[in-house]
């Protein structure tokens, strides 16, 4: 069951990315990303321009009588750690979504866990209408999910990268 779960939830986020610029090899696994399960203090503060995305986001699912999304801490954590690899490798993946998942479902007896990714968005609208304009990424916005974090950081450049995680 839950390798069945893991493996859903890879193929959804494979087919869920996006980014203003794309190749191929975003979706390469490397295994020189690891994640901790306990480390979880370390986790930055949710910044004023991730609350923005995070209403907006919530907002539209009111608008479709959707529930509204709950931050949630732990996927904050895991999303941000994501948003960061992804500035160290200057593109957008889903690389290790499986093991995010899996850390995420053992600490919130989750059932299904999804994400989002983007990048090279200056605006949080833009990120938002480009998401709804994506059929994978609107499905998960619109989704059943209790719980959601998004991480916003940018590179040495400006560069905006967004990781979302969805959580039911």
């Amino acid at each position: 069951m839950k390798s069945t779960f893991i493996c859903s939830a890879l193929i959804l986020a494979l087919l869920s990315s996006c980014s203003k610029t794309q190749n191929s090899s975003d979706y390469e696994e490397n295994s020189e990303y690891t994640l901790t399960k306990y480390t979880l203090a370390s986790s930055k503060n949710h910044s004023t321009i991730e609350a923005g995305l995070f209403e907006l986001i919530n907002d539209y699912r009111i608008e479709l009588g959707l529930k509204e999304l709950v931050f949630e801490n732990a996927t904050y954590y895991y999303a941000s750690l994501h948003t960061d690899y992804m500035i160290s490798k200057e593109s957008t993946s889903h690389d290790n979504f499986s093991k995010r998942a899996e850390y995420i479902s053992e600490r919130l007896n989750a059932v299904f866990v999804s994400e989002n990714v983007a990048r090279n968005y200056d605006a949080i609208e833009d990120a938002f209408a480009a998401w709804l304009n994506n059929p994978g990424h609107k499905k998960n916005i619109e989704g059943d999910y209790s719980y959601s974090a998004i991480s916003i950081n940018q590179n040495s450049n400006g560069d905006y990268y967004y990781t979302q995680i969805f959580v039911k």
